[in-house]
């Protein structure tokens, strides 16, 4: 039944992302093709003729350029946020509006359901945030003349604090995917229970309970291990890649409970607790 479901959830969702994903990858090359006329234009001027009028049009032109392109990137950070948004707010209307009355009816187990669409969203999500990266190489590429250290760099900022000890190497990079991985199902898992939280507490309102719930543990979170790694920074220690790494190891082990525990309390509630009257 797990699978049944799953497949169910992959047919939703798949019409949604392919289009916001067909957005992300223009506006990621795009953003590329406008880097590299930046750099032509302004390379074209460096060696030109001298003229003041034609280095003021190839300035001009260089700045409306580089703002293309970092719009274009907005538009890339922006469709795996739009891909996250509508996946939450799906998951909300088939639980827990009109709709959850005919979801929670079907004859499979609480877990089996909730899993199914966590698993569908999951795998989703981790493939837009994996693009979003590699269009973000792709621009670094184009500015770095394909430099695969420094596109390396993007994976390795995606590390969590270990980025800022971090040597651009293989492992660098792999933290980042593991950290990207993990941060995805932290997100969800976060997600599913503060909308269940609000279905459940709030009498009116749910969506906006569900939201301040939301803000108000990742932002509890994020203090706390942003303290401290801030701390850890400024400890006289011998190794402060050391310690920036068990730092980075302690959170995601943090975002793997976050997770786990969202989405058994999820379980829990549903089955248990929320009244959809």
């Amino acid at each position: 039944m797990l699978g049944k479901l799953f497949s169910y959830e992959l047919r939703a969702l798949w019409k949604p992302a392919a289009i916001m994903l067909a957005v992300m990858v223009v506006a990621g090359l795009a953003g590329a093709a406008c880097v590299n006329g930046a750099m032509s234009v302004a390379d074209a001027a460096d060696y030109g003729s001298g003229f003041l009028t034609m280095k003021a049009l190839s300035a001009n032109a260089t700045v409306a350029l580089v703002m293309t392109a970092l719009f274009c990137g907005f538009l890339v950070w922006a469709s795996v946020v739009a891909l996250y948004v509508f996946i939450v707010m799906r998951f909300y209307r088939t639980m827990f509006t009109d709709e959850g009355y005919l979801t929670l009816t079907l004859p499979v187990r609480t877990g089996t359901l909730v899993m199914a669409k966590f698993w569908a969203a999951y795998m989703f999500l981790a493939v837009f945030a994996f693009a979003a990266m590699l269009m973000y190489m792709v621009t670094v590429a184009v500015i770095s003349g394909g430099d695969v250290q420094a596109m390396g760099a993007v994976p390795t900022m995606m590390g969590g604090w270990f980025a800022f000890a971090a040597e651009g190497d293989a492992v660098s990079m792999l933290a980042g995917f593991l950290n990207t991985l993990i941060t995805c199902a932290y997100a969800l898992g976060l997600a599913f229970a503060s909308l269940t939280l609000g279905a459940w507490w709030a009498r009116r309102h749910k969506v906006a309970a569900a939201v301040g719930i939301y803000l108000g543990a990742g932002w509890l979170l994020s203090l706390v291990f942003s303290t401290v790694g801030v701390l850890a920074m400024s400890a006289d220690t011998g190794s402060l890649s050391g310690v920036m790494a068990m730092v980075s190891v302690v959170q995601l082990l943090a975002n793997v409970a976050v997770a786990v525990g969202g989405l058994a309390l999820t379980t829990h509630l549903v089955r248990t607790k929320v009244d959809l009257n």
